[in-house]
């Protein structure tokens, strides 16, 4: 009997980012209306960014991102350079093998990423010999730098219809109904609510004498009718892009909600532009734009936040999430040590206002096959075995973290209670006190103290300032939901006693 993916990893349905759902959904409306699916080039010549805007195309170049390569350098073998390599191989013979490989990887023979692996092989040196080899005498390597090529990454899919339908042209096909999607970059000033140098483009078009720009705009609505959208206008602009033929180059708003939005834009190319790869026939583009729509249809506000929101999304937490979070950096990894965390905290608690410095022994018997000793101590003269500190609980209250003592156990009632009065009324009280949380990662280090085959561990706890001082763990998201949103982690308090043990 086959087993699905799910049964075996017994997890639910992943949940799908919006923009992909979108190109998926738009992929399947492009094929079910005939349309050929193409995967156009991602990297485009500078001359065909002026072969399809003339005049135009200086302004468009400001707008992409140029591609550049490292410059291989040419490496040559000095005197001082081959006393070096002696240095790290002193019995180094194949200098007119290496002279060669230097040669072969400036003529780009070898791959930048295989010349390790290469000069290992051919040279029959040791890894850390190469390294060293790059590291110490070839400094030519660390100082490579970019040089700029005229090949650019597309800022738009149009730059990429020309050659591909001049392509299937020349095979004779015709007509064509094409469509393509993918990412185009441009160098915008600035990435913001509304601009991203990356974004998605479904691109259609459509080569056929017969095809009109009524066509166009029928197949146009089809499509954003599947999306949701209604009540379409086309609008012509005045000025328009150089590759559009005049009085074509058309802006569709549609209704959406309570809104009239720009949704996609449509037209015909250019017969110079066209002319210009050798294609006869009238060409119909229509460009949507994925991350615009999906903006529209999931009520964004911000595109960042709608694609990136690993970077810039702010999650929600109650105060029941935050504390369902909360645990111990550490604790004990036998069922003793748990068992032995409470017993110690009730000997800690009986003693608690015994006057120091005291030293009291609060546990003798067998741990995990050894006999061991356990004493709770203080230090300051005339003071209690624990700072009032040690009965804190960690409270969550509107996103805030807070340590409080039993709201019955402090002396000073007026001032601190009533200071944080809100807190114990209306926050969220863990079972999570820094009696337990200490002992705890105490008995973890007894545990670990054992394995070691060491005999004795002494912890002072003093005043505590952070989380960790007294084994608290809270996650990173969660953390950086508290600072994001101002709000507190007031965790600490006074406590000025230790635990030690004898391990024999």
């Amino acid at each position: 009997m086959e087993v699905s993916l799910k049964e075996e990893t017994k997890r639910e349905r992943g949940k799908e980012h919006p923009v992909s759902a979108l190109s998926v959904k738009l992929r399947e409306i492009f094929l079910e209306l005939g349309l050929d699916e193409i995967i156009n080039p991602m990297v485009v010549e500078e001359r065909d960014i002026y072969l399809q805007y003339g005049s135009e195309a200086p302004l468009i170049l400001d707008r992409v991102y140029y591609l550049a390569g490292v410059d291989r350098a040419d490496i040559g073998l000095s005197n001082h350079k081959v006393e070096k390599i002696k240095e790290i191989i002193p019995n180094f013979n194949k200098l007119e093998e290496l002279k060669g490989y230097l040669r072969r990887f400036k003529e780009g023979r070898i791959e930048g990423d295989d010349f390790v692996e290469g000069l290992v092989n051919e040279l029959a040196v040791s890894e850390e010999q190469a390294l060293s080899l790059i590291e110490k005498v070839f400094p030519e390597f660390k100082e490579l730098r970019p040089v700029p090529s005229k090949k650019t990454l597309r800022s738009h899919m149009t730059a990429l219809w020309y050659s591909t339908i001049a392509a299937l042209l020349s095979q004779k096909k015709y007509p064509l109904s094409l469509f393509s999607m993918g990412p185009r970059f441009r160098r915008e000033q600035r990435q913001d609510s509304s601009h991203l140098y990356e974004s998605t483009s479904a691109s259609i078009v459509i080569v056929d004498e017969n095809f009109t720009l009524e066509d166009g705009k029928k197949i146009t609505q089809k499509i954003l009718t599947c999306l949701g959208f209604s009540n379409f206008e086309f609008k012509i602009k005045g000025v328009t892009s150089n590759y559009y033929a005049p009085g074509t180059d058309t802006e569709i708003y549609a209704e959406f909600g309570s809104q009239k939005v720009e949704v996609a834009n449509l037209g015909y190319y250019s017969k110079e532009s066209l002319t210009n790869y050798g294609i006869k026939y009238p060409v119909f583009n229509l460009g949507l734009g994925v991350e615009r729509l999906s903006l529209l249809l999931e009520k964004a506000k911000d595109i960042r936040e709608l694609v990136y929101p690993q970077y810039l999304h702010i999650i929600e937490l109650t105060d029941e999430e935050i504390i369902s979070t909360l645990k111990p950096c550490q604790e004990p990894a036998t069922p003793g040590g748990e068992k032995l965390v409470k017993e110690l905290v009730e000997k800690c608690l009986a003693h608690k206002e015994t006057i120091g410095p005291v030293e009291i022994l609060i546990y003798e018997g067998d741990f995990l096959g050894k006999e061991i000793k356990i004493w709770v101590y203080n230090w300051d003269m005339g003071k209690s075995l624990m700072s009032y500190a040690y009965l804190n609980k960690i409270f969550v209250y509107e996103g805030s973290l807070y340590s409080l003592p039993p709201r019955d156990y402090l002396k000073k009632t007026t001032e601190v209670k009533n200071k944080f009065l809100e807190v114990y009324d209306k926050g969220r009280e863990s079972n999570l006190s820094f009696m337990d949380l200490i002992m705890k990662k105490f008995i973890f280090e007894i545990e670990k103290t054992l394995a070691k085959g060491e005999v004795s561990l002494d912890i002072k706890f003093k005043m505590i300032k952070r989380l960790g001082e007294v084994n608290l763990y809270i996650s990173d998201y969660v953390n950086n939901y508290i600072t994001s949103n101002n709000k507190k982690i007031l965790v600490g308090g006074p406590l000025f006693f230790g635990l030690k043990a004898l391990l024999s």
